[in-house]
């Protein structure tokens, strides 16, 4: 006779028997949660440290096992999950630290010595360029034209389908703009996801990822260049640059402000005026210039 299986955790980790009633999901959160259990608060920590810096203190971070990576800095991987469960599991705290540490802020340009002896940046000797996720450049491209809405929650949105092919099972098209709301908010279809962000390796939503692919195709340039969502916003960014009463340089000074959170320096103000004079002046030729704006590398990249 088959014997029917104990509700309990992994035998690989302690095997912890549930003897409740229910069906033991809520056993099971606990013991995931536990203070007797440290790997829950090691692997969201550095799921966190990874999209912050580009890399988890341990590199393999959905294998914290035998066959994954070792952690490259072990006693600060320990010291952020105590840390973490401290601050009661906030997420946002956590990135706070992370963001205000002097890590954070350091030089993405290495030193020889540096260079020599970590080619990798394993160690962290300096911040490395990383490659804004899929839904952050969206957003930085409704931020810079002025049309992201920064108000929270509310039902999800339709995403622009109206550039893939036709099908009997395709849904009903989002606007354009996706009505300037967050990516956060864009409804996912797994068989119609958002072309634009699936350019910029936005995973699928069939299976779980906890560190996702970043490549460097053309059909990134292309999307940059090409997308009437690029286009529409650059027409909405141009419009209020133009109304701002102030000279061409000052403009373009706003500009930089805006995309890049930094003055423009004199090098590419001239850059600018010339570019706009190229490209016919007038509103047309702002138009081109936040275009132009919108492919350039550190549009996409945090230095």
């Amino acid at each position: 006779r088959k014997e029917r299986n104990r509700r309990q955790f992994l035998r690989a980790l302690n095997g912890k028997v549930f003897e409740g009633k229910g069906s033991g999901r809520l056993e099971w959160a606990e013991s995931l949660v536990d203070e007797s259990n440290p790997l829950t608060a090691r692997v969201r920590v550095n799921r966190i440290w990874s999209r912050v810096f580009g890399r988890g203190i341990v590199g393999s971070v959905d294998d914290f096992g035998k066959m994954g990576q070792l952690p490259t800095h072990p006693e600060l991987l320990d010291f952020l999950a105590r840390d973490f469960v401290k601050e009661g599991w906030s997420t946002k705290r956590m990135v706070r630290k992370f963001v205000l540490s002097s890590a954070f802020r350091m030089s993405s340009v290495p030193s020889e010595e540096a260079a020599r002896l970590d080619p990798e940046n394993l160690y962290l000797q300096r911040m490395p360029l990383v490659r804004m996720s899929a839904e952050s450049v969206r957003d930085h491209i409704l931020a810079s034209s002025g049309e992201l809405k920064r108000d929270l929650y509310g039902p999800s949105l339709l995403p622009y389908l109206k550039d893939q092919p036709f099908s009997r099972a395709k849904p009903n098209s989002g606007h354009l703009d996706g009505g300037g709301r967050r990516s956060i908010y864009l409804a996912s279809r797994r068989n119609f996801l958002s072309s634009f962000l699936r350019a910029f390796d936005a995973p699928n939503t069939t299976e779980p990822m906890g560190r996702r692919n970043v490549t460097t195709v053309p059909g990134q340039s292309l999307a940059l260049l090409n997308h009437p969502l690029i286009h529409e916003m650059s027409r909405r960014w141009a419009k209020r640059i133009v109304s701002i009463q102030a000279s061409d340089e000052e403009r373009i000074q706003q500009m930089h402000r805006v995309a890049f959170s930094r003055e423009a320096t004199q090098k590419e103000v001239q850059w600018g005026l010339k570019a706009l004079k190229q490209l016919g002046g007038g509103d047309e030729g702002w138009v081109g210039l936040c275009h132009l704006m919108m492919n350039r590398k550190e549009f996409i990249y945090v230095f």
